[in-house]
């Protein structure tokens, strides 16, 4: 079970509006098959960003960058953070 909620995929950076976004989200940067992709998640710790997209990729590409500090809404406004699986 990953503590992680993906919010956007394969987004373009130059164009990201993170206005109605949390500030607690992070953008990923990853290659997967040679191809580097964008993504905008949530999660309570870096650790559980990186141990779900490792295990993902595993074999398949690699984390190149988990930055945070995007987004503009306080977080308990936002909601909590769901998984794939609480859904």
């Amino acid at each position: 079970m990953t503590k992680i909620q993906l919010l956007e995929s394969g987004i373009d950076r130059d164009s990201f509006d993170d206005k109605k976004l949390p500030s607690d989200c992070h953008l990923v940067t990853y290659t997967k098959e040679g191809k580097e992709v964008i993504d905008v998640v949530r999660a309570y710790t870096m650790t559980d960003i990186f141990d779900a997209y490792y295990d993902d990729l595993k074999g398949k590409g690699e984390v190149k960058a988990i930055e945070s500090g995007f987004g503009t809404v306080r977080p308990n406004l936002f909601g909590k953070i769901k998984a794939d699986s609480d859904e």
